[in-house]
């Protein structure tokens, strides 16, 4: 018997645990949502790039913005060690902040990934190391942590750069990065991330919201106990105060969780009575979705898409084990009743 009351603690102690880690890993998506990823439909040379970024810079209202291209299975080497391996070459144009490489704006070289820099040097402290790619030397300026081995260099002249970045939040950069793209004569598809984002956030809310629907039928039960009973004893006056607490606490949680419900700005009609626009908006997420799931994405993106099923696995799963010992909760009560 006294097993059986330890283990629902248990499970609600692992569902919270749970639920940090997906406030966590929610958390580390949000920071790499600050920026607008862009598809070019036709890439743009390293001067055109450059002119763009000089020309924005000037603007009233400048975005900032990192024009990029990648080419895969890229062999690099160490002369004094004799170790290889192959990368994804990462060219940038703009300001490289965006991609998560600052200091390639002012130092020529090139920055690598964790895992290659063990492999080439045997350590991730190889600042000041050279290594060769295509007959040319780089100089390492440092490592960033990556999901696939990625060597990070600014773009010589003549290379194609197929990507964009921009410096808006997730949320606006639908709306923003069309406008950006029809400025400077480019096409392209924004690839948002938004929606996804935002589910991930309203996911959130589960484990929250059962214990405020839990909190809400015990202050029932103890409401109708006091109406029928009266307030005649000092227990009561406790219960009372119980029911009183478990209110406050109700109203707050509530007001929390309406506060943080995310719903993106596409997703609400300008008309309620265009009964067309959810089908319109069903489709055109689906051909984001497609758009994303399909398209080669970049180590942030990667990262991004990574943490965000991780906060929604966590956070589902820590509502599934709330729900678990609540009604495993609901069943001893009836069984003592019986």
């Amino acid at each position: 018997m006294r097993r059986k009351k330890t283990i629902r603690p248990i499970v609600l102690l692992t569902a919270a645990i749970l639920y940090v880690w997906a406030v966590f890993f929610c958390g580390l998506a949000g920071k790499n949502a600050d920026l607008t990823h862009i598809v070019l439909e036709q890439g743009v040379d390293t001067a055109a790039a450059e002119g763009i970024f000089c020309r924005e810079a000037e603007a009233e209202e400048p975005i900032g913005c990192c024009f990029w291209g990648e080419t895969s299975q890229q062999m690099v080497s160490c002369r004094e060690t004799r170790a290889s391996a192959k990368v994804t070459v990462v060219s940038l144009s703009g300001n490289p902040e965006l991609m998560r490489a600052g200091c390639l704006k002012w130092q020529e070289g090139c920055l690598i990934d964790e895992g290659t820099a063990q492999t080439l040097f045997g350590t991730t402290l190889c600042a000041g190391q050279f290594l060769l790619h295509n007959g040319e030397t780089y100089r390492v300026l440092g490592t960033v942590p990556a999901l696939r081995p990625t060597l990070f260099t600014m773009a010589k002249a003549g290379d194609t750069l197929s990507r964009c970045v921009l410096a808006l939040p997730a949320e606006k950069g639908k709306t923003l990065g069309e406008p950006f793209l029809m400025r400077w004569g480019l096409r392209g598809r924004v690839l948002d991330f938004y929606p996804f984002l935002a589910l991930t956030e309203n996911l959130l809310l589960l484990f929250p919201g059962i214990l405020f629907l839990t909190v809400c039928g015990h202050l029932g039960k103890d409401w109708r106990k006091l109406s029928l009973q009266g307030i005649l004893s000092g227990s009561q006056r406790l219960a009372l105060g119980k029911t009183a607490l478990a209110l406050g606490l109700a109203v707050g949680t509530f007001w929390l969780l309406t506060k943080r419900l995310v719903i993106p700005p596409d997703m609400i009609p300008s008309r309620w009575s265009d009964f067309s626009f959810w089908g319109t908006w069903w489709k055109g997420q689906k051909e984001n979705f497609l758009r994303i799931l399909f398209t080669p994405l970049g180590s942030g993106q990667l990262q991004m898409l990574l943490n965000m099923v991780k906060s929604m696995g966590t956070s589902t799963a820590s509502a599934i084990l709330t729900l678990w010992a609540v009604r495993r909760r609901r069943n001893a009560d009836i069984a003592d009743r019986g």
